[in-house]
């Protein structure tokens, strides 16, 4: 059997509640945990456990039952939260995150074992010396349901000598009755792999296959779980930790386990919640040795005695008074939990980002043949096949839309992993440090969150290290102790932009100017444009601090940054002022897979255009050239142009056509491009640029035309950083 899909889905389930589980405990270092806070930490370890032990991931398993140990003290109030417990748990939480992952690939090495055991030492003066032994009685309850199981455990338990002097009829193991949801391998679960993890417990002595839902041919439905289960099982464990097997899929199926010694009464209540009818039930009990020949005949007449009202000799009854109501409440709790079978279910399904990559690229083959046939249609004459194109690209495009909105996700779980980054960084700095994070719900491309990580990760560092003054600074210049650190990410103009700025000490403009000249980077005075002084913080090997630290000093990050970015098809601007802070603009496309362009022609070669920085287009003229530099006058103002021509080598036309310009925009900035012919709007994919042209300036990639035809995809921010560099060499000169 291939369990990689379910391993797959085992470490993003693990990934997310770790995630979780960390933003809970970097809460604690401002205010203590919540009875939510600790349940869902619990929670988070304890369903780890649980899918681990079914594949059979000991170490995982064996370190989470240390933690589910301390955890379950501080859910019982046993102990109380101290803050010493957020770093000892932290460091858990880091070394389960390491065995989660490493533990499918193979054994895990002693060293990293090593580490376990250390963490573990630095929970033992929380941990009740005799845990290991009264763990499984002393454990609070995960909810109400399950606080009731265990009291119906205790009078079992304690009436069971009673039955058998009365000779009243019981089960004489734990029946487990288990009906999975529907739709449970759409969510990567398998219901015979939770029973099979029974056998770690006990023995299954008997288990009966329900298979009264499948329905015909017809009406079958291969994703769909049709089948239920009724299992025999023998155990010495509790009912609360035969429960917890389940925990996993409890919530999306009907589950009821009834403890031995159970009265058969209980037997007539569990058939009424169940689907099957009532007689079925009692042949199908006995069958897996649950009822004798004696005790069905008990089943029936108490089944008898429900529907015709006629109540039974109670004399010999075993159940106290005092213990109707809590076994009532056990009753109504399973009532709920078969009411959840009947209600609608999420309509969330995980699905492997592959395969969304691989829909988005058939999408994209889809719309370059589209846009071949439209071409073809409209040099005919035939009104009515035009119109059934046009009406076949607009599909099209709602297509389009649907598929890429499936790529994209919020930013804000990428924000808060810097939440922990930003803590730990903070200690080893000695300084107090506030992150702040706005814009979370903004969405943008996975496959772009996915490379981002990264560059934001050498900014928020920065941030914390060059940034940010140490206490005692900020407290001498007036500041407040606690510095901030704030990422904001927001749509802007069909693209992202993504903000990390402190309030610290600014850039020293002169001190990065002359650290330039030292290094033979720049000569003269210091230029009045902030930006050009800012683009030597990302030169390979520039780096302003006096001493190398873990955190910086090499020279090496604001350089990696600025390539992460730039092959994202995206640009970075630095703002700062002194002693009051500096903020890093990242701006980005929303996807990497299609683009809305406006496709361009010089000479006999097509260009694209990124729509989204398309302002204008006009008539281009030698009168509107001035003489000294080349300068278009738009409405009062001059805006730089370039000839597209002059930068990328084009085969001439022979045809003679007028000149045209483009207004475009990078962030605020306006530039004009000279082409000879505008075509017009063109939805085009993006195909990466081969090896041996990877690394060309000013071009993001390229695309099939509908005519067989390559177009260059122009990168407009690059292609501004190119005119630049060349009319600055110019000046120099």
């Amino acid at each position: 059997m291939d369990l990689t899909e379910v391993i797959d889905a085992y470490l993003v389930e693990s990934e997310e509640f770790l995630r979780d589980m960390e933003a809970i405990l970097l809460r604690t270092e401002k205010s203590s945990p919540t009875e939510d806070d600790l349940n869902a930490i619990f929670r988070a370890v304890h369903t780890i456990k649980g899918t681990a032990g079914m594949f059979g991931f000991d170490s995982t398993v064996k370190f989470t039952h240390v933690i589910e140990n301390l955890l379950d003290r501080l859910r019982s109030h046993e102990i109380p939260f101290q803050q010493d417990l957020t770093e000892i748990l932290l460091k858990a939480k880091d070394h389960l995150s390491y065995l989660v992952i490493e533990e499918t690939k193979g054994k895990i090495p002693d060293s990293k074992i090593l580490i376990g055991n250390s963490i573990i030492e630095l929970m033992k003066p929380f941990q009740n010396p005799e845990s290991e032994n009264s763990l499984k009685k002393e454990i609070h309850k995960d909810n109400e349901a399950v606080r009731k199981s265990d009291e119906l455990q205790a009078i079992v338990e304690t009436d069971r000598t009673t039955n058998v002097n009365n000779q009243v009829d019981s089960i004489p193991g734990y029946l487990i009755s288990f009906r999975p949801n529907r739709n449970v391998f759409s969510q990567g679960l398998d219901p015979i792999s939770f029973i099979g993890y029974l056998k770690k417990l006990g023995t299954i002595k008997s288990l009966k296959t329900i298979t009264d839902e499948i329905p015909t041919n017809d009406e079958f439905d291969a994703e769909s779980c049709y089948l239920g289960f009724e299992i025999h099982f023998d155990s010495e464990e509790d009912i609360n930790t035969i429960r917890k097997v389940f925990n996993f899929i409890e919530n999306d199926s009907f589950l009821h386990i009834l403890p031995p010694g159970t009265p058969i009464e209980y037997l007539a209540d569990l058939s009424i919640q169940l689907p099957e009818e009532e007689i079925l039930l009692g042949n199908l009990w006995k069958e897996i040795d649950i009822l004798t020949n004696s005790s069905l005949i008990s089943y029936f007449e108490e089944l008898k005695s429900r529907k015709t009202g006629i109540i039974k000799n109670t004399s010999q009854s075993i159940i106290p008074n005092t213990t109707q109501e809590t076994l009532n409440q056990v009753q109504e709790n399973a009532d709920l939990n078969l009411n959840l079978k009947d209600q609608n279910k999420s309509a969330t399904i995980k699905v492997d980002s592959k395969r969304i990559d691989n829909l988005i690229n058939r999408v994209g083959e889809l719309v370059v043949s589209c846009a071949n046939m439209n071409q073809l249609i409209s040099t005919l004459e035939d009104s009515i096949l035009q119109e059934s194109s046009m009406h076949t690209m607009r599909l099209l495009n709602e297509v389009r839309e649907i598929s890429l909105k499936l790529r994209m996700v919020p930013i804000g779980d990428t924000f808060q992993k810097y939440t922990r980054t930003v803590r730990d960084l903070g200690k080893d700095l000695g300084k107090e440090i506030n992150l702040i994070t706005e814009g979370n719900e903004t969405e943008l491309d996975r496959n772009i969150v996915d490379k981002l990580g990264d560059p934001l990760t050498h900014l928020v560092r920065n941030a914390c290290d060059h940034g940010l003054e140490t206490t005692e600074e900020r407290l001498r210049k007036g500041k407040p102790k606690l510095g901030t650190i704030k990422l904001n990410a927001f749509h802007e103009a069909g693209s992202v932009v993504i903000e990390i700025t402190d309030d610290g000490n600014g850039i020293q403009k002169g001190i990065i100017w002359q650290k330039g000249i030292d290094k033979g980077l720049v000569s003269g005075p210091i230029p009045e444009s902030e930006e050009e002084i800012f683009k030597l913080l990302f030169h390979p090997g520039f780096s302003t601090a006096t001493k190398v630290t873990n955190v910086s000093g090499r020279g090496v990050g604001l350089d990696v940054v600025l390539k992460n970015i730039e092959s994202l098809r995206g640009t970075i601007t630095v703002k700062s002022t002194e002693n009051q802070g500096s903020r890093f603009t990242i701006r980005l496309p929303l996807t990497l897979a299609i683009i809305d362009g406006f496709l361009v022609e010089v000479g006999k070669n097509h260009f694209i255009i990124p729509m989204d920085m398309v302002l204008e287009c006009l008539h281009f003229t030698e009168e509107n050239k001035t003489e000294a530099n080349q300068f278009f006058p738009l409405r009062g103002n001059l805006i730089p142009y370039l000839r597209l021509g002059d930068y990328y080598p084009t085969e001439p036309s022979e045809e003679t056509s007028r000149e045209n310009i483009v207004i475009v925009r990078n962030g605020d900035k306006k530039a004009g491009i000279v082409v000879e012919r505008l075509l017009g709007e063109y939805q085009t994919v993006i195909k990466p640029m081969g090896s041996v042209f990877r690394h060309v300036k000013g071009v993001s990639g390229s695309s099939i035309l509908g005519d067989g035809n390559v177009a260059l995809i122009i990168d407009i921010p690059s292609l501004f950083e190119r005119t630049i560099a060349i009319e600055n060499e110019k000046l120099y000169k």
